[in-house]
């Protein structure tokens, strides 16, 4: 088994020349629509542990349908369950909607899901590149209008429900392209911004299970027992032990302050020196962003002809390291304490799980309900020109990416906290310690 803060692959998702792509057009079928139901249900159930979901602004949706207009639902990706939750929607809403994910999700040892995930209205996108037939099948989606498509724009499971990580342009790309091509028509395309949480029964305490989780993570490095000390104080001393190991593999020297300003140092060297090797040229934009030019690089050097073995060792190690940017990334150093609920910690030790432990998806301590609120629809139209079609400026792209960011953001913060950590949790000298 691997585990990725001490090999550095972990649950890192096959490459294309580990796994090559190949696209599965998405192909709905009422029938194993109905029949998937109630697989789905034993999956919220049993591997989800979610006993209810509540949705908020479903009319914003509903009022659009059967209009002829193009319909993008662009949700935060913070659990595995975003998908499900998703489906759950379009069985409210009596619509079949169409997923864009991932194209290694499609691959199991008996062919399943590439029977099955189609039919339910899933395609798959190679995110690493410029994937034409997976773009040409949203941009049709969209533009025949018949159902929603759903694309979760930050591209990448965070576990960070309540913080939203920068967006990728690629779906409001989309959405503009299509709403052009709308226009002849006198239709539009819609984009609806919406927000998903998870909350913990409030019958049933999690934190017996979060901090025997944490038990195990510690005895995981041999750490003698530390149940005596606030399960705060534990989770920040292992965060800060994991990115010293980090540090010393790639820096030969463990370094001291406050742990964000550490994390973001490791991963600006890193790129840095990545972006030198592969770019020849540095950029400013945000970690995602940056990982996704210098992959791409990667794997074209990779599939070069020319590039010898040692070479292509060489390119693994880049693999390997723009991984732990993205992990890292999604550790903000100050996220538990800036609002220390149980839902926040318990985000953070279900990813020390999958990381350090190698769980390919760490099972809910406890009974859950998640809530999925949507947002007042975009109109697309508005980043237009009145007549031609034409973006009103060349930024319309980044333009409607920001507005949906601001306003997935805004919807989050509109569901409100998770359940307060309780002060015996918490230790507030370590808290001013790491900051």
């Amino acid at each position: 088994m691997e585990h990725t803060f001490v090999r550095g692959r972990g649950r890192r998702l096959p490459l294309p020349d580990e796994l090559p792509y190949r696209f599965f057009p998405p192909k709905i079928s009422p029938l194993w629509h109905r029949v998937s139901r109630l697989y789905i249900r034993r999956i919220l159930n049993r591997k989800l542990a979610i006993r209810s979901i509540e949705f908020d602004g479903v009319d914003r949706l509903t009022g659009l349908i059967g209009r002829g207009d193009g319909l993008l639902i662009a949700p935060n990706h913070c659990d595995h369950a975003d998908c499900v939750v998703a489906f759950e929607l379009s069985r409210r809403v009596f619509k079949p909607f169409c997923y864009m994910a991932a194209y290694q999700i499609f691959f199991d040892f008996f062919g399943f899901r590439k029977f099955i995930l189609p039919r339910l209205g899933v395609f798959p996108v190679d995110r690493e590149g410029s994937d034409r037939l997976a773009y040409k099948a949203g941009l049709d989606i969209l533009v025949e209008g018949k159902n929603p498509l759903v694309i979760f724009p930050e591209g990448e499971i965070y576990h960070l429900a309540d913080r939203l990580t920068p967006l990728r342009e690629g779906a409001s790309a989309l959405a503009i392209s299509a709403a052009k091509k709308k226009l002849a028509d006198g239709k539009t395309v819609w984009v609806v911004p919406a927000a998903i949480k998870y909350r913990y029964l409030d019958d049933h305490d999690p934190l017996p299970a979060l901090m025997e989780l944490m038990s195990d993570l510690e005895g995981f490095f041999t750490w003698s027992d530390q149940s005596n000390k606030p399960l705060l104080e534990r989770m920040y001393r292992y965060a800060e032990m994991m990115l010293s190991l980090k540090e010393y593999e790639y820096l030969n020297e463990v370094r001291s302050g406050p742990l964000k300003d550490r994390i973001a140092d490791l991963t600006s060297r890193l790129l840095n020196e990545i972006e030198d090797r592969r770019l020849s040229k540095r950029s400013l934009e945000s970690t995602p962003v940056r990982v996704k030019e210098l992959r791409r690089a990667c794997l074209k050097a990779i599939d070069d002809p020319a590039t010898t073995a040692e070479q292509k060792r060489e390119i693994r190690r880049d693999f390997d390291a723009l991984f732990l940017c993205v992990q890292m990334f999604s550790y903000p150093g100050d996220y538990v304490r800036e609002s220390p609920t149980v839902e926040r910690l318990g985000e953070i030790l279900s990813k020390f799980e999958m990381d350090i432990l190698g769980v390919e998806m760490s099972a809910p301590r406890g009974p859950r309900r998640a809530i999925m609120k949507l947002g007042e629809p975009i109109d697309v139209r508005g980043y237009l020109g009145s007549t031609d079609g034409r973006p009103r400026s060349r930024d319309a792209t980044a333009r409607l990416t920001t507005d949906l960011e601001a306003r997935i953001q805004g919807l989050l913060d509109e569901i409100g906290p998770g359940r307060p950590l309780p002060v015996m949790m918490i230790d507030n000298n370590c808290s001013q310690a790491i900051n």
